[in-house]
């Protein structure tokens, strides 16, 4: 079930981790869209103006959170 790797492998996952890793560099160029995909299961397309009003606001502070602190 689970991968066994070298000690070589896991200070490089480590290392990837401790600087942000992939996760953290996805998350860097993840659009409005792609957030409303991921947390909210709505695209751009198919939300109304109260809550693109609501909802783009929430973003502006996730991205804050996420990508502007590190």
């Amino acid at each position: 079930m689970y991968k066994q790797i070298n000690e070589n492998e896991f200070n490089k996952l480590l290392d990837s981790y401790e600087q942000g890793g992939t996760y953290q560099k996805k998350k860097s160029k993840m659009t409005y869209d792609m957030w409303l995909r991921n947390y909210k299961g709505r695209t751009v397309k198919d939300i109304d103006v109260n809550e693109h009003t609501k909802w783009s606001r929430e973003f502006q502070s996730w991205r804050v959170g996420n990508i502007e602190k590190v």
